[in-house]
């Protein structure tokens, strides 16, 4: 579903990502951990288009994304939520969603004006766990309702691959474990690639996890290998 080989990116003399290759298979949720500054949030905005590669390439159902912009790919597909959420304060959550599931060539205020999303709305609120939040406005949501509410937002872009870029950042015990479901319940029908330092949460979630260290791949292997893995251990879990 999601290629990447030989993925480069440098800032003047610092190399951030370094020769990454990595596949993501269609249906599997796929953990990317390692330690701060390891390249991970680089890497997810090289897929998406935030950044262009010094070298490399990025490929979505054979498809090269490398050039495109973030918009153009967000089409294509591929959807992610951020580390900080993004939201409108004074919008609802039902506003939020209706955005998300408008035809991008019409302006905002036709969209809100206009199609009547009602059915959709509710459902990916469900999934998300804010079916009865809808008509609350965001600035008004709990941190963790925040962090839900970005997750319909992607859900109601129509993407194929969801990238999560630490998605339990600030949740508590009870909401992380709320999330856990949220993308448990999300397996059936997404491709997901997921950054969390919380090696809980993707040890529970995870097919397969890879390992970045100092931008490069350490390892790629099973969630039971990956913390057995001596490499890991020493440069990742402190062990």
């Amino acid at each position: 579903m999601l290629a990447i080989e030989g993925l480069t990116k440098t800032f003047d003399s610092v190399v951030a990502v370094d020769d990454v290759d990595l596949e993501v298979r269609s249906g599997e949720i796929h953990g990317l951990i390692g330690p701060n500054g390891a390249g991970k949030t680089t890497t997810i905005n090289l897929i998406t288009g935030e950044l262009q590669p010094t070298s490399g390439s990025v490929r979505f159902k054979d498809e090269d994304l490398v050039g495109l912009s973030p918009s153009t790919i967000a089409r294509r597909g591929i959807g992610r939520s951020f580390q900080v959420v993004q939201y409108f304060p004074e919008m609802t959550v039902r506003e939020h969603l209706h955005l998300a599931l408008r035809n991008p060539s019409k302006t905002v205020r036709s969209v809100l004006a206009g199609e009547d999303y009602t059915d959709r709305i509710e459902s990916i609120a469900s999934v998300v766990h804010l079916e009865n939040r809808l008509d609350i406005v965001a600035k008004n949501l709990s941190h963790g309702e925040k962090r839900f509410l970005d997750i319909g937002v992607v859900l109601g872009l129509d993407s194929e691959v969801i990238l999560f870029d630490e998605p339990a950042a600030g949740l508590n015990t009870s909401e992380t474990n709320e999330l856990r479901g949220v993308i448990e319940d999300l397996r059936s029908e997404y491709t997901i690639l997921i950054i969390e330092h919380d090696i809980e949460l993707v040890r529970s979630v995870a097919d397969r996890i890879t390992v970045l260290q100092n931008g490069s791949v350490l390892a790629t292997e099973s969630p039971s290998e990956i913390v057995n893995n001596p490499e890991v251990k020493e440069v990742y879990l402190g062990e």
